[in-house]
């Protein structure tokens, strides 16, 4: 006797159902029933107030999703709350710049909520600095701006108050797992720094310190505060440096450019300087790739002129010859900003630009009313993207060395100039009148990329041969 098949080859048996129709409609397929449809069926959209097609559909958007690049981790950054009981102030020389003081506490907890949402992914969360807008009497007119005493009491407990504002804001804001890492900002240092550190939960209490981060990367949290002696102990060995280094800056016989030195400002100090530079050889050591967190921007072309750190040009050279640091995040500037250092070309007859990013984060206190301005940070194994929200500019930026096959995007560098950067490694130079892809040897154009991609076989991942 033929089979069902045999007979009709092009059409299924009609042979009985043996699930009940209860069972039927609630998988969604009796037609016209009540009941969930099944998620992908072709032809059926997901969400009919979007016209969004299912991932089975034809055409469907969602057939990329899958094969987008995920992060290994994602870090949450805000800077510069300023959070105080104050009304709004906007500055009599630039209309338009508000300080919002009271809607950063609502500002910081959407923010919050927004790296919750990203679970297990956020490796942690980064206050750039001036969590608080704080509460003083210095002079900041003055030649040397320091302080002979503590900040009046009265001044000291509106400051302690708005920082238990802000604490509360955070603990409420993101999950037990998930830790919060705190720079000290110039606002901050309206209350003793130790006391700010150990308030907010730093690790061990430490202006400065490191941490691991997933899949071998590490964070260096450093403090900008120092050398100012307004921030430091009054009567200290640290604010008596500080007075010194600024009455030298600003003497004539320096020449020293006076805006370098603004009393808003700070460096690292001798301390904090040398343990930095013992960081990035560990790291380097261990093959570990290092994102900086500071205050202050730790390169002048990233903040407007006084706004860096005062000895920027020291850290940033430093910076710049580990080649395990990759990006630099700061907050301090309001209006934000991204530069990188000027260092001389192979043949030491130009400036370039430096490998180092340094990206400057728009304040969250200035964002326009009913805004904000904060940031997720995703972290590939090729690049970084910097992905604002609100005010916050948003930036993709390139880790690895120009010259290192990535399979993502050359980043607006010309391919020529890379090809060039390619053929001018340790192979040396490129003799055209040979061919094949021996060192030395080239095919021309596009063939000496493939050439110099295939030597390298083995030594960045999968070995694929390219023809």
């Amino acid at each position: 006797m033929p089979t069902a098949s045999a007979i009709a080859p092009h059409r299924r048996p009609l042979l009985p159902s043996f699930t009940s129709r209860a069972s039927r409609v609630g998988r969604g397929r009796v037609r016209g029933a009540a009941g969930p449809r099944c998620y992908g069926q072709p032809g059926e959209r997901n969400d009919r107030g979007t016209h969004r097609l299912s991932i089975q559909s034809m055409g469907s958007a969602d057939r990329l999703e899958v094969m987008r690049a995920k992060p290994l981790f994602t870090i949450g950054l805000f800077a510069d709350a300023q959070y105080a009981d104050k009304d709004d102030h906007e500055r009599p020389s630039e209309p338009g710049r508000v300080k919002r003081f009271r809607a950063s506490a609502d500002r910081l907890a959407q923010a919050l909520a927004d790296f919750r949402s990203k679970g297990e992914q956020m490796a942690c969360v980064v206050n750039l600095g001036d969590l608080i807008d704080g509460y003083n009497d210095d002079d900041v007119a003055a030649l040397v701006p320091t302080r002979h005493g503590p900040v009046p009491a009265h001044l000291a407990d509106k400051s302690r108050a708005d920082l238990a504002v802000m604490r509360s804001v955070i603990q409420r804001g993101v999950g037990a797992a998930t830790p919060v890492y705190h720079c000290v900002g110039n606002h901050d240092c309206n209350l003793p720094r130790e006391e700010v550190c150990a308030f907010l939960g730093n690790p061990a209490s430490a202006a400065y310190f490191g941490v691991k981060l997933p899949r071998g990367w590490r964070l260096l949290v450093l403090d900008t505060t120092e050398v100012n002696p307004r921030y430091e102990q009054p009567g200290s060995e640290a604010q008596a440096y500080g007075e010194a280094y600024v009455r030298n800056a600003k003497s004539s016989e320096t020449g020293a450019d006076e805006n370098s030195v603004k009393p808003w400002g700070g460096g690292l100090g001798p301390k904090q300087f040398e343990w930095l530079q013992k960081e990035l050889e560990l790291a380097t050591e261990r093959h570990e790739k290092v994102i900086v967190a500071s205050h202050c921007a730790l390169c002048r072309t990233a903040a407007r002129p006084g706004m860096s750190a005062w000895d920027a040009d020291a850290i940033s050279a430093t910076l710049e010859r580990f080649e395990c640091v990759k990006v630099c995040v700061a907050g301090h500037d309001h209006p934000g900003g991204y530069g990188r250092t000027l260092v001389p070309d192979r043949d030491d007859a130009y400036l370039t630009f430096g490998r180092v990013h340094y990206v400057t984060l728009e304040a969250m206190l200035e964002a326009p009313e009913g805004g904000t301005s904060y940031a997720v940070m995703e972290v590939y194994d090729h690049e970084i993207n910097v992905a604002g929200v609100g005010s916050c500019t948003s930036r993709r930026l390139r880790t690895s060395k120009r010259g290192v096959f990535t399979g993502v995007a050359s980043f607006g560098d010309r391919m020529g100039d890379v090809v060039d950067e390619i053929n001018s490694n340790n192979d040396g130079p490129i003799d055209r009148s040979r061919g094949g892809d021996a060192p030395g040897g080239s095919t021309g154009g596009d063939g000496e990329l493939i050439a110099w991609i295939n030597r390298n076989r083995g030594k960045m991942g999968p070995d694929v041969e390219i023809v």
